[in-house]
């Protein structure tokens, strides 16, 4: 389940923004860009599989704040000049295509300039996921224990997400324009504002850029897991929303128009009754995948073990004590020290009997909302960032504050006054 839901969100979001603009593309009158569209699609997937196997081979972490933070950061920019163009591009044309008359064309040269536009768009779009996705399949079935049912349910989330992208254009050959230009530019602007946010928390975690807690606690919240799935949800849904008015095919519609022959009249309502059997097909479609797709969200991010912090007492040498037969291997614990004004949780993992990590159940930049396990995975509470348990007790990014602590015979000692200088962390919680 958790590899259908990555792979359908990730390439759900890929193939409406694709879908969208071979949408706009087809109504007005712009079919020869289409091929640059294609093109961009082609690159991104080639370039994806070719970057997953150099990432491999070279042990590239491509999930590497400043990689993920700047190709955000490119995708919000070339979103929004997309919004912009389509915006400008359908004032004049609006009311042309709606009358079926001839629509506006571009010259050669700026065909070319839109249409290299277009390649880099969908690249940019595309490549980010297409790694991510390739490297998590290939994880998948390459792993020494091969989790067939998690590489049949990641694949089987592209899947559907592809049939979402098909459906999405062919149940828009009759749409309302207007509306449908509306509803397009204010989906894509929260498209935007969401990779300027996964952006700029990237950029925060390796220092390039200034933060405050009350600015992550917002980027954090957009940024989530949790919440980008009920974004994408509400992206995804609003546009097939906008095509019921047009499933139903009103009596006028049906009449028989002036000076129309009978074959004539059966090839229009033909062609009526396959678009609205193919929009028919993509609400079914999308509704069957979406809700499904938040509960599967919802119940994977509480799924995460969050255990119960335990209460610490100070000993009369000043020192919080905590036995290491106590620890369950490579398994987060918490604990709490209580102050006369705020409590101080922090965290003790034991990775190995001579390994014991110790840290403030707080991250270095976000609000100290604490962590949950995953796997061998810490997942930050404000963020969902991950963190390798193995990188628990170093500084920086995302990772826990570490907290000194000494290892004595069989015990882990904590000196109190480490955890009252703590408190200053917590204080604004």
């Amino acid at each position: 389940m958790e590899a259908l839901v990555i792979t359908l969100r990730e390439g759900m979001e890929a193939a409406l923004v694709v879908g969208l603009i071979l949408t706009y593309l087809n109504r007005t009158g712009r079919d020869a860009l289409r091929r640059w569209l294609y093109a961009g699609l082609g690159l991104a997937v080639i370039a994806s599989i070719l970057g997953a196997v150099g990432f491999s081979l070279a042990g590239f972490d491509p999930e590497n704040e400043v990689l993920e933070g700047t190709l955000l950061a490119i995708a919000a920019v070339l979103v929004f000049s997309l919004v912009v163009w389509m915006w400008r591009a359908s004032r004049g044309i609006k009311q042309r295509v709606e009358s079926q008359l001839e629509a506006l064309t571009a010259s050669d040269v700026q065909a070319r300039r839109q249409g290299w536009g277009l390649l880099a768009f969908v690249f940019f779009m595309v490549f980010r996921e297409g790694v991510e996705m390739i490297l998590f399949l290939a994880a998948l079935s390459l792993a020494e224990t091969p989790d067939l049912v998690g590489l049949i349910g990641g694949l089987a989330g592209l899947g559907l997400a592809v049939l979402f992208g098909i459906l999405f254009v062919k149940g828009s050959l009759r749409i309302n324009l207007r509306r449908f230009f509306a509803v397009t530019g204010f989906v894509l602007m929260v498209l935007v504002a969401r990779l300027a946010a996964g952006s700029l928390h990237e950029f925060f975690e390796v220092g390039l850029l200034p933060s405050t807690p009350s600015l992550l606690a917002v980027i954090g919240f957009i940024v989530k897991d949790s919440t980008s799935t009920l974004i994408l949800i509400a992206l995804v849904t609003l546009p097939v929303l906008t095509m019921l008015p047009e499933m139903r095919l009103r009596p006028e519609v049906l009449a028989e128009l002036p000076n129309e022959t009978r074959p004539e009249r059966r090839k229009r309502l033909a062609t009526l009754y396959r678009s609205r059997n193919w929009q028919a097909a993509l609400v079914s479609v999308t509704l069957a995948t979406v809700l499904p797709l938040g509960t599967a969200a919802y119940a994977i991010g509480r799924a995460g073990y969050r255990p119960e912090p335990q209460a610490v007492t100070v000993r009369a040498d000043r020192m919080v004590h905590i036995p290491v037969e106590s620890l369950a291997p490579g398994q987060l614990n918490l604990y709490f020290y209580q102050g006369a004004e705020v409590n101080v949780t922090f965290m003790v993992i034991k990775r190995d009997e001579a390994d014991i990590a110790v840290a403030l159940n707080a991250c270095g930049i976000c609000p100290p909302r604490g962590y949950h396990q995953e796997g061998n995975v810490l997942i930050c509470d404000n963020c969902n960032a991950p963190i390798n348990v193995e990188t628990v007790g170093m500084p920086g990014g995302c990772n826990p504050i570490p907290l000194s602590a000494s290892l004595a015979g069989v015990e882990v000692l904590i000196a109190a006054a480490d955890l009252e200088g703590a408190k200053g962390v917590f204080a604004a919680r």
